[in-house]
């Protein structure tokens, strides 16, 4: 399987789909092809010239779905500074280096790998399944999701959705924690909480936000010992500044299942519930009500500094990793 998702990855990344080449089209059409050769239903959608997203279902005995979700565009870059050419997928030391490996071209083939084998199987699955692969996400999404969201019905019977932001591993004295994102904040400067942020006032914020399924007793366990961190640090302030505002403002949804579910996968390892800074396309299902979990898990040794920089790469390791965690969980809730 991992030749697989190697393949398909390599293959993205030959195709540039950066923000200034808007050629998303020519990304999707390529993941419709394979679907089309598998025999899995799918359809584009493209608003506007070259900036097309491609929409798959694999049918369940019932309509409620899962949707897996990822996005084709990917930032620019300044070639000048990579190793390898950085629209050219390069294999090396058990890597692929290219642009969009791990934002989020990455997450795209284990999907794509994840539905041919649901499709192939002999089971029918219980709830239906269905991929999106958005545009213009690195942009401000106008022609991808919320296009998708607003002109379709994909999000009638959608109970749970997949997406990124999640899943990379941190060390902790001697525990790997896995982030899952539950909850972004992106405010403008009018929404900026100038909360005095008090020693009791974080407590309020990590209660409730426990109490509201966004954390967990490993976030705050590891808020609380964040000093003994020695890398990959998450800065203290994400876990409470503004938090508040998006707890204010946000439903009330159970993660206990999942997470458990999660939990269970990564035997040995941490599950750590955070709400992180900036936006992906996550908030769009989230403004719709819909619990959505971020979580693409890493191999601890990925690096994960060239998402947006300079010779981005992922892990062999991380993408078997991630298939068979992902692939399980999947799974068990179809």
């Amino acid at each position: 399987m991992i030749e697989q998702v190697v393949n398909y990855l390599s293959n993205l990344i030959n195709i540039n789909t950066t923000t200034d080449s808007n050629n998303e089209t020519e990304g999707v059409l390529y993941i419709k092809k394979v679907f089309d050769e598998i025999g899995i239903e799918n359809k584009i959608y493209e608003p506007v010239p070259n900036k097309g997203n491609l929409y798959a279902t694999i049918r369940g005995e019932n309509q409620e779905s899962i949707l897996l979700h990822s996005h084709i565009d990917t930032a620019n870059y300044s070639e000048e500074n990579w190793l390898f050419p950085p629209d050219k997928a390069t294999i090396v030391n058990n890597c692929v280096v290219g642009r969009g490996t791990l934002d989020c071209k990455g997450l795209i083939a284990i999907w794509m790998a994840i539905m041919k084998n649901i499709y192939l199987s002999d089971k029918k699955p219980k709830n239906t399944i269905i991929f999106l692969c958005a545009c213009d996400e690195e942009s401000d999404g106008e022609y991808g999701t919320k296009w998708i969201i607003d002109n379709t019905n994909i999000l009638d019977d959608v109970k749970l959705v997949f997406g990124e932001s999640g899943g990379y591993p941190i060390t902790l004295n001697n525990n790997i924690y896995f982030t899952i994102q539950t909850g972004e904040i992106y405010m403008d400067s009018e929404e900026i909480n100038n909360t005095n942020y008090t020693p009791d006032k974080i407590d309020e914020i990590f209660s409730k936000a426990i109490e509201m399924g966004y954390y967990n007793q490993n976030t705050l366990e590891f808020y609380n010992k964040r000093h003994l961190q020695t890398k990959r640090k998450i800065p203290n302030r994400y876990f409470y500044e503004n938090v508040d505002i998006l707890l204010n403002k946000s439903h009330t949804f159970n993660h206990e299942l999942i997470f458990n579910l999660i939990q269970k996968e990564l035997a040995g390892y941490k599950l750590l519930p955070v709400i992180t800074p900036g936006y992906s396309d996550n908030r769009l299902f989230r403004e719709k009500g819909i619990p959505t979990l971020g979580f693409f898990p890493l191999d601890i040794k990925n690096n994960i500094s060239g998402i947006h920089g300079a010779n981005e790469y992922i892990s062999f390791k991380s993408l078997k990793f991630s298939y068979d965690i992902l692939a399980k969980i999947i799974y068990h809730i179809l």
